[in-house]
């Protein structure tokens, strides 16, 4: 497993015994301001790297665990209040990322914030592939359709009963709203824009995402979004855990709706979470520097 840290660092995480819990924890790479996203491109095992204004691939040429080879892939990525957060491959082949917006809620200089972006790796070609997106932290592609779906969080000055927190199925071409469109998207000028497939509390921070596929866990969750609910610096009182979205298909799109997987107790804050090769759910808590797994029977 290779995680990002806010130390700078990339680690890889080793299970060496197969018991569910990592026994090797060593320094992959390191020297990369606010790490907000890592993927690995199967393929080649390169490990590209979304940090502060850039995306860098690392590569270990020689196997031993740490990489020995870095090269910028893209720079001068646009960041301020937020940056470009995780990245993934898609069916297709090209790189997808979430590029956040640098305010809180104003008309962006650069076309590319509040977006998210894909790149061709073999020709370096790159498109913004869908708008209006305030802070994409994660994004995630159906296991059986290929839909690509993201999570989004909304504006901070509108109090605090809204903007609601989202999940939005993305499509190519697609305006998501933001600035001056929210929740059912009902305000003046947001007609030809695409709301919400799912909706959290207000100023809940919802980050992480993945679909779980396999058999482990209980049937019904198979082909259900799971999306980590981070908490609030603004807002007492909000619930962390992680919900899982159940979608239901509507016409060309999706409706959705949440509920509770897990409720964590306060002072842990979740923000990224991956479906492993074994089935189990990871989540990386903020606060307290920990990874923790979760899974149905026997590790």
């Amino acid at each position: 497993m290779y995680v990002t840290s806010v130390d700078s660092r990339v680690y890889q995480l080793s299970d060496l015994n197969l018991d569910g819990r990592a026994e090797l924890q060593t320094t992959f790479a390191a020297g990369y301001s606010l790490p907000l996203g890592i993927t690995v491109h199967l393929p080649t095992g390169e490990v590209y790297v979304s940090h502060q204004g850039a995306v860098t691939i690392l590569t270990d040429i020689d196997g031993d665990g740490k990489a020995d080879r870095d090269r910028v892939f893209v720079d001068n990525l646009p960041t301020d209040r937020h940056q470009n957060d995780n990245l993934k491959f898609g069916p297709d082949g090209w790189l997808y990322m979430g590029l956040g917006s640098t305010c809180d809620a104003c008309t962006e200089f650069d076309a590319r914030s509040a977006s998210i972006l894909r790149f061709n790796i073999e020709s370096g070609a790159s498109e913004i592939y869908a708008s209006g997106l305030r802070n994409p932290y994660d994004i995630a592609f159906h296991p059986v359709t290929g839909e690509l779906f993201s999570t989004d969080n909304g504006r901070d000055d509108l109090g605090m009963g809204i903007p609601s927190e989202e999940l939005n199925q993305i499509v190519q071409g697609g305006n998501y709203g933001f600035p001056k469109c929210w929740d059912a998207q009902d305000q003046p000028g947001c007609e030809n824009t695409i709301p919400a497939v799912a909706f959290f509390e207000s100023h809940s921070s919802a980050n992480g995402l993945d679909f779980f596929i396999g058999e482990r866990f209980p049937s019904e969750y198979r082909g259900n979004a799971f999306v980590s609910i981070f908490g609030s610096w603004l807002k007492a009182g909000v619930q962390t855990g992680i919900q899982r979205v159940i979608l239901t298909q509507d016409g060309a799109g999706y409706t959705g709706s949440t509920t509770w997987f897990v409720r964590f107790p306060e002072g842990v804050m979740p923000l990224p979470l991956l479906f492993g090769p074994d089935e189990a759910l990871y989540v990386g808590d903020y606060i307290n520097s920990v990874i923790y797994r979760i899974s149905y029977g026997a590790p």
